[in-house]
């Protein structure tokens, strides 16, 4: 009190008081933000990655992907976030060598690139879109720019890609008022290319630097002789084979001195590039319980009882508008397969059976594969058979009493065709000049009701044959309407429509059976508190407990893009930040659908250089190789003796038998050791034991058949290089796998 009294006295030394404190928050502030930089998502070889720049280019991708595929899933969302990552990894480990050997792009290098493409190219990768044969991931960025303007401006060309985004801000401001949609989408389009090529250098960087690997790994004749002698080389051979499982498991005894000593042997194995932790987890996904199931089955066997009773399509609407249905009745007439590309493969399956006015009974409907689930019963409204074709010919106009004079004209004997030469003004406008020309009218429905979402076709299928009528749409740019006028001169293909009511409740939990399987859950946790307990009474509980040894930060976010929901974030950050080795987590709730209850267990922490050797998932893979080492050795010192096939025959547990005609590559992609062996020894003699992966092997050549027949050493020098290739940039081991092993990565999208 007493020296707040004093400062209360002295104002100036009160003034430096609080500007030294201020000034100490703000130095202390600074430094936090300058040193734990908390926005950042994650580190390569020092380059970092902010959260906003991630979010940022994960906005892009989807824009992009959006535009090309017109629409993208959650899991292909998950997929885009994964890939900005892996390409920010990719980038930033081969920035260095790319620095050192002096690449780099220019402006007019962008230009060519997006040139290069070619049409026929657009045209295969939209066939591999549509058949699934491809993704956008594997487009790159310049084929992606000229797929926009395939598919949105309608020239796939540089000349037309230069001045779309010449003209796209004026059109951009020219449609703004008048059309907002056509704006955004303009808009969508600009930013999507503009992205596009800020990504387009690191292709090119890309491509060049793996360009001049491939020239750096042309073959030399003596060993491109070696790999085709290798490819031409057909054996016949007797083997007699000692198999591993011969051996007991039971009788070979290994100590931890055995596993350090392989452990230093192949230690390279274990190197990691990033902390991981041991990690044991319940991941629950809650489901409606029978009580649940029966309450909804009772509220749709309601919705049946009450269209049961009902006949008019009025009648029925009013049902289904009360009705909690997920599939919206509107009231149309619809061909049988339009269920079929809706998945609603059970409304076909009815429609088989069902007569006019009838009702399915109520029942549960097969799990979807993405595990939804529902209880369904359908009406059959009405059924109608209509044309799949009309011939028609169609003048649009601006106004309504011209419309009536034309529909009155044509009626007086006149054609469209004659009167669209009249009004040369509206057939430039609309492009619309009563042409005759036959319209699939198909999956045009024929509406019964006045909706917004039927397709202005519907009123072709309304106008009977052999007359003349018009039906408003919308103009965008004006807001006004058009009056388009129609005669409809003849049809054809008449087909069945279908009238359907359907209706389809999803089995859902609820807010009852979850607190039940959250405090059954709690409970469990409470009785078991250590992994150990929780490992070994779990599966007494109806828990199940998964393991995933060595789980990086990058595969935990692949778990949070599966579960889903704000508490799986929570769950990884006590993981990698907070918990410690033994430790149980809380009950996180998790799910996009808040439908998942999840716990995790550190079993273990690895923040090493290397994963020890007393790691579970480590330790495992040691007792492999120590087991098959020393049964190796076993069965070496039992045949020692053996010195032909004959006497290989006789040996304990041996399995032999002739192999006719193989290459000694093939031998080679499974057992390298086995394959030199037998590229060594002459025919007619015996190789002695060999050791292999599975087995001992004793073998007899009988004949070795080496064909030098269309042997080009230019080719074969080009064959060793692909060979090399291949190798260097396989799915497994390839180049930039040991490169990311090696570089410094932090990854703290886990925290976001």
């Amino acid at each position: 009190m007493a020296a707040l009294q004093t400062l209360r006295n002295k104002p100036a030394l009160l003034m430096t008081v609080i500007g030294g404190a201020l000034l100490l928050f703000i130095v202390t502030l600074t430094d936090f933000n300058s040193c734990s930089r908390p926005n950042v998502e994650g580190e390569v070889n020092g380059k970092e990655l902010t959260y906003e720049d991630y979010e940022a280019q994960v906005s892009s991708e989807e824009n992009l992907e959006t535009l090309i595929l017109d629409n993208i899933t959650e899991e292909q969302k998950s997929e885009v976030r994964q890939r900005i990552w892996t390409r920010f990894e990719e980038t930033n480990v081969l920035a260095k060598e790319i620095d050192k050997l002096g690449l780099t792009v220019t402006t007019e290098d962008v230009q060519n690139e997006i040139a290069s493409v070619t049409p026929q190219q657009l045209q295969q990768i939209a066939q591999a879109l549509q058949y699934g044969q491809a993704t956008v991931a594997n487009i790159s960025y310049a084929q992606r720019i000229m797929i926009l303007m395939a598919k949105y401006i309608g020239q796939a060309t540089v000349e037309g890609y230069k001045q779309f985004m010449k003209t796209a801000d004026q059109q951009i401001s020219q449609y703004q008022k008048q059309d907002p949609t056509t704006a955004e989408m303009i808009y969508n389009i600009k930013q999507a290319c503009l992205y596009c090529e800020s990504q387009i250098p690191q292709d090119i960087l890309m491509n060049r630097y793996m360009s001049l690997l491939a020239q750096g790994a042309l073959s030399n004749p003596i060993s491109a002789k070696m790999i085709f002698d290798e490819s031409s080389t057909t054996l016949n051979f007797d083997i007699a084979t000692v198999p591993y499982t011969s051996i007991n498991d039971t009788t070979i005894n290994i100590t931890d001195a055995d596993l350090k000593q392989k452990y230093e042997e192949t230690k390279e194995y274990f190197r990691q590039s990033v902390p991981t932790r041991d990690v044991k987890m319940i991941n629950i996904t809650v489901t409606a319980s029978p009580k649940d199931q029966s309450a909804i089955m009772a509220q749709v066997q309601a919705v049946e009882d009450t269209l049961r009773k009902v006949s008019t399509a009025e009648d029925v609407e009013n049902v289904m508008r009360a009705s909690k249905t997920e599939v919206t009745y509107m009231n149309v007439y619809v061909p049988k397969d339009i269920y079929t590309q809706s998945s609603l493969d059970e409304v076909v399956k009815a429609l088989d059976t069902l007569k006019v006015g009838g009702v399915t009974p109520t029942k549960v409907e097969a799990r979807k594969s993405g595990g939804e689930q529902y209880i369904s019963t359908y009406k059959l409204v009405d059924v109608k058979t209509t044309p799949d074709s009309l011939q028609i010919c169609q003048l649009a106009v601006d106004s309504k009493d011209l419309a009536d004079s034309i529909v009155a004209a044509v009626q007086g004997g006149k054609t469209l065709s004659a009167i669209s030469a009249e009004h040369a003004d509206v057939v430039q406008k609309y492009g619309l000049k009563g042409d005759t020309t036959w319209n699939a009218v198909r999956y045009y429905v024929e509406s019964n009701a006045d909706t917004s979402s039927v397709s202005p076709y519907t009123d072709i299928c309304q106008i009977p044959v052999g007359t003349t009528a018009y039906y408003a749409v919308p103009n965008n740019q004006t807001g006004q309407p058009i009056y388009v006028v129609t005669s409809v001169l003849d049809s054809s293909t008449p087909s069945e429509k279908y009238n359907v009511a359907v209706v389809k409740y999803p089995i859902q939990f609820t807010q009852e059976t979850y607190n039940n399987r959250k405090r059954a859950l709690m409970e469990f946790l409470a009785k078991n508190r250590t992994i150990a307990e929780i490992e070994e009474n779990a599966p007494k509980s109806g828990f199940t407990v998964i393991d995933r040894p060595n789980m990086s930060t990058s595969n935990a976010m692949e778990l949070r893009y599966d579960i889903g929901g704000e508490g799986v974030r929570d769950a990884f950050i006590w993981t990698f930040d907070e918990a410690k080795e033994g430790e149980v987590s809380q009950v996180y709730e998790c799910g996009t659908d808040n439908n998942r209850l999840l716990v995790v267990a550190v079993s273990k922490i690895n923040d090493g250089d290397y994963v020890a050797w007393d790691n579970p998932s480590v330790k495992s893979q040691l007792e492999a190789l120590v087991l098959r080492d020393k049964k190796a050795e076993q069965i070496l010192a039992s045949v020692k003796d053996v010195k032909d096939i004959e006497a290989a025959k006789k040996v304990k547990g041996v399995d032999f038998r002739n192999q006719p005609a193989v290459s000694l590559i093939q031998i080679a992609t499974y057992e390298p050791n086995f394959a030199g062996a037998l590229e060594r020894t002459e025919t007619g003699k015996f190789t002695g034991a060999i050791k292999g992966a599975t087995g001992i092997y004793m073998v007899q050549v009988n004949s070795k058949e080496v064909s030098t027949t269309g042997y080009n050493e230019a080719t074969a020098m080009l064959n060793g290089s692909r060979a090399l290739l291949s190798k260097i940039f396989g799915q497994t081991d390839n180049i930039f796998d040991t490169m990311i092993n090696k570089a410094d990565i932090v990854d703290k999208r886990y925290k976001f």
